[in-house]
């Protein structure tokens, strides 16, 4: 009898209890190893270094039993943050901005196969995305025997093909399959629309032969000499300099970083305006990833400046109201029945451009508060954090104007706002710990 009871007590003590999700305290390559280990995936959680906001609200989904439990049975969970030690490894190893932060679901071979580029404090979508994580990991399967194909020695352009939309589906690099592929192309398929598409679908970057090869395609297919402004949708031009910066990011490399800065200025030929803001927000990409600060703060001093503070804020809010409503007819409602009334809901999601513009002026001020105490810089980044706060009020611009107003001696005016992202935090049922310690300090 005695011996049954051990037993009983020894597996009830060995089944895990979940209340929330477990984020083990183990560096990147000992997860991943771990990974290998037991064949589960890794769920990396990376943190905001500027959205602070960001990073509770997804700290309050991971406080849910059910994704505690979903992301134990499949994943290895580790969270990095700012400052944490692999946080360049991360942001190198997975092609990722500075600044980037979301869910990175990698397989044990170590291969990023899905991310989830937002946080929310909805555990059902991490749920969610955990799923399609796990389906994707299934996919890889099919990889490998790509990848064995390959080495075999197989280079037929249909082959070619396959396997390089496999990878743009998994979300791994393209790029020197692309500059092969192209180089294996036969003459005469330079005629050919259907592999113009393919070529463009795979976003070539700058200077690379598959970049180059589009201009040939151009002007076989429409008989007309290529140029700068050849008439492809805007979007497609911003997806080659998206990714054309994260290769000079990656490789430090500022003067191809200026020459993409450059093609994105040339995207908008008749809005000078919008080319301007293109070329400068590229510069400031490339800066503040690289961690030029010298460099990054000249050059925010005058976007911001130039590209922000004389925005109309009524007019901004006209078109989120124009855009939500057009939203909102576009959804089917859902019907609930509460007795014998009928109530018609419906749910939309949309981040609203009054909002977006708030937390950019807040990042960048924020920014400058902490790594300048040049007077003129920091009372530019006070006017900024009051301009994200008339766009909109949340409790993180709320205590980013507080910290400047701190630091350039207006003290009385910064407890009171302090005290305001305090409460405004509270009522959101989030932790104010660290707020109140600034609180403390301020005083």
């Amino acid at each position: 009898m005695k011996k049954e009871l051990s037993l009983l007590l020894l597996l009830f003590f060995n089944i895990p209890l979940f209340s929330q999700v477990n984020f083990e305290s183990l560096s990147l390559n000992e997860a991943l190893q771990k990974s290998k280990e037991t064949g589960k995936l890794v769920f990396l959680q990376l943190e905001s270094s500027s959205c602070l906001q960001c990073n509770e609200v997804a700290d309050k989904a991971f406080t849910n039993k059910s994704l505690g439990e979903k992301l134990y049975q499949s994943f290895i969970c580790i969270k990095i943050s700012a400052n944490h030690a692999d946080r360049e490894t991360a942001n190198k190893l997975f092609n990722k901005k500075a600044n980037s932060f979301g869910s990175f679901f990698i397989t044990p071979d170590n291969s990023l196969i899905h991310v989830y580029n937002k946080t929310t404090t909805k555990s059902e979508v991490y749920e969610k995305e955990a799923d399609i994580a796990l389906t994707k990991a299934g996919e890889g399967i099919r990889l490998i025997a790509l990848q064995n194909q390959y080495k075999e020695g197989n280079r037929s352009i249909g082959f070619l093909e396959l396997y390089l939309n496999t990878l743009k589906a998994l979300k791994l690099n393209t790029d020197d399959l692309l500059e092969e592929y192209i180089t294996l192309l036969p003459s005469d398929s330079i005629s050919s629309l259907k592999t113009f598409i393919f070529v463009i679908n795979m976003t070539p970057l700058l200077e690379s032969k598959a970049y180059e090869k589009i201009g040939k395609f151009y002007e076989t297919i429409n008989k007309k000499n290529y140029n700068g402004n050849y008439p492809f949708h805007s979007t497609f031009k911003t997806a080659i300099a998206y990714k054309s910066l994260k290769k000079a990011i990656n490789e430090k490399d500022e003067v191809y970083a200026i020459k993409v800065a450059d093609y994105s200025r040339n995207i908008y030929p008749k809005e000078p305006e919008k080319a301007s803001k293109a070329y400068y927000s590229n510069l400031l990409e490339y800066y503040i990833s690289v961690i030029d600060t010298v460099k990054y703060f000249k050059i925010a001093a005058f976007y911001f400046d130039r590209f922000y503070m004389d925005i109309s804020i009524d007019s901004i809010r006209k078109n989120d109201t124009i855009k939500m409503n057009e939203l909102a007819k576009k959804t089917t409602a859902k019907i609930e029945k509460k007795g014998d009334s009928v109530i018609m809901r419906k749910e939309i999601s949309y981040k609203s451009e009054t909002q977006s513009l708030s937390n950019q002026l807040s990042e960048a001020a924020r920014y400058f508060w902490k790594f300048t105490s040049n007077q003129e810089y920091l009372l530019k980044a006070k006017n900024w954090a009051k301009k994200a706060l008339e766009f909109h009020e949340s409790f993180t611009t709320q205590n980013t104007y507080a910290l400047l107003l701190n630091k350039i001696g207006q003290k009385q005016e910064a407890i009171s706002w302090q005290e305001k992202a305090i409460l405004l935090k509270k009522k959101y049922g989030l932790d104010t710990k660290s707020l109140e310690k600034e609180l403390k300090e301020m005083k």
